[in-house]
């Protein structure tokens, strides 16, 4: 319900798989706070997503000095990973939230505001999942991001993950060790493919993208080069199908994007350029539209 009483506030939320940031502003532009709760998958989990959306906004006010009475008087917008599956943007939709007015789209779009505005242009998020997409117009399409499972190369997750699998084959007999292979198994304690499959067997992509620092720490080893020639062979196709459609300016963001892109041809790099905001800053940009 709206707070009549306050002056509006805008707040834009960035909601990922591991992380859910959120940025407050005033309606001068002026940056309030920031804070960062848990993750924000609404197709992992609404209930997840939904606390940690209030948490961070809890964490925010409380750092502006402001108390729980002002989120009456806020205007939110979230970018949530998930939004595209239809199942759980139907019922994120019925959330009762406390805000003065609450929409929300995926967590690209946001980032895709953020990164160009207005303008055409095209990103790729590399964080624990990945996923593409571009602006043009004000129309948004979205590429790839549809988890682990089923897509996701270059992602912290995949870079993960393929290394549990390099691993296996290590511990399995097929393929000869190297430094990076036995640190990881050092870090688990894991002697036998048995070991590492119980440990791995239902993880969650944060389990295996949190591996992702480790392959980069050690990109000169033989499993490394591997592993992130194929992530960089993979985000090119992404490239090129962009370039395709006429969209010369991408932005690469999330976790693994700085580190990965002197993994990517001189012909890829060319067509990088950074973002404009954070977004974060696309979410207000859009909060204020609707407000």
């Amino acid at each position: 319900m709206t707070n009549h009483s306050q002056p509006p506030l805008y707040l834009g939320i960035d909601g990922g798989g591991t992380k859910c940031r959120v940025r407050l502003e005033n309606a001068q532009g002026t940056l309030l706070a920031e804070a960062v709760s848990g993750a924000a998958n609404i197709a992992t989990s609404i209930e997840v997503a939904q606390q940690s959306i209030i948490d961070a906004t809890t964490h925010a006010l409380q750092q502006a000095g402001l108390g729980l009475s002002t989120l009456g008087a806020i205007y939110a917008y979230a970018g949530l990973a998930g939004a595209g599956i239809a199942g759980a943007n139907k019922k994120m939709a019925q959330w009762q939230h406390p805000f003065a007015q609450f929409n929300f789209s995926t967590d690209l779009h946001i980032a895709c505001q953020g990164a160009h505005g207005d303008n055409s242009g095209a990103i790729i998020i590399l964080g624990t999942g990945f996923c593409a997409g571009a602006i043009k117009n004000g129309n948004v399409i979205e590429l790839g991001g549809h988890g682990l499972l089923l897509s996701d190369g270059a992602s912290g997750g995949w870079i993960g993950l393929t290394l549990f699998r390099y691993a296996l084959e290590v511990l399995d007999g097929l393929s000869p060790s190297s430094p990076l292979i036995n640190t990881l198994l050092a870090q688990l304690s894991c002697d036998t493919s048995n070991q590492l499959t119980e440990l791995a067997l239902n993880a969650k992509p944060a389990f295996f993208a949190g591996f992702a620092p480790l392959v980069f720490a050690m990109q000169d080893d033989p499993w490394a080069i591997i592993i992130l020639e194929q992530a960089a062979r993979y985000i090119t196709r992404y490239i090129d199908h962009l370039v395709s459609h006429g969209y010369y300016n991408i932005t690469l963001m999330g976790g693994t994007a700085e580190k990965i892109t002197p993994w990517l041809s001189t012909k890829a790099q060319g067509y990088l350029c950074d973002a404009h905001y954070l977004p974060e800053q696309g979410a207000i940009q859009l909060a204020k539209r609707l407000a």
